[in-house]
């Protein structure tokens, strides 16, 4: 199974990597506002269509519905997979890159699959409770 990026290395990177350095490196962006518009790159376009919202760390075409973060767009863009873009980003703002090898990954699945036991059990265990108070007779 090989190693994959931590989530922790992840996360820093969707922190770091600002979404308005990323898409106008690709795209002219101009200032309005708060936002920034631009040409959307994913399909036909002649007048900005893109908005760029640096305070959210998000951008979205009000024409073809295209949306996401700095990795979402790159992905898109580049068509490079999800751990290549991240691998990049992470390059570019010099984040330490910290791996997690398959041990580690399947001890990752199985904390996972018993917090979601534990999440349905808790449903369960609301469900019947619910149904306990709605079959009460409060006479």
């Amino acid at each position: 199974m090989g190693s994959s990026i931590h989530p922790k290395t992840i996360q820093e990177v969707k922190e770091k990597a600002d979404i308005v350095d990323v898409i106008s490196e690709h795209v002219v962006l101009k200032k309005r506002g708060k936002e920034y518009v631009g040409i959307c790159p994913f399909h036909d376009d002649s007048k900005p269509s893109m908005t760029v919202s640096p305070s959210k760390q998000f951008y979205y075409c009000f024409s073809c519905g295209a949306g996401g973060n700095s990795i979402k767009f790159l992905m898109e863009f580049t068509r490079n997979n999800f751990s290549d873009v991240v691998l990049s980003l992470a390059r570019k703002n010099d984040i330490n890159i910290v791996t997690v090898d398959a041990n580690q990954q399947e001890n990752y699945k199985k904390q996972l699959s018993k917090r979601e036991e534990l999440f349905k059990i808790l449903r369960e265990t609301k469900n019947w409770f619910k149904t306990q108070l709605n079959s009460y007779s409060w006479k």
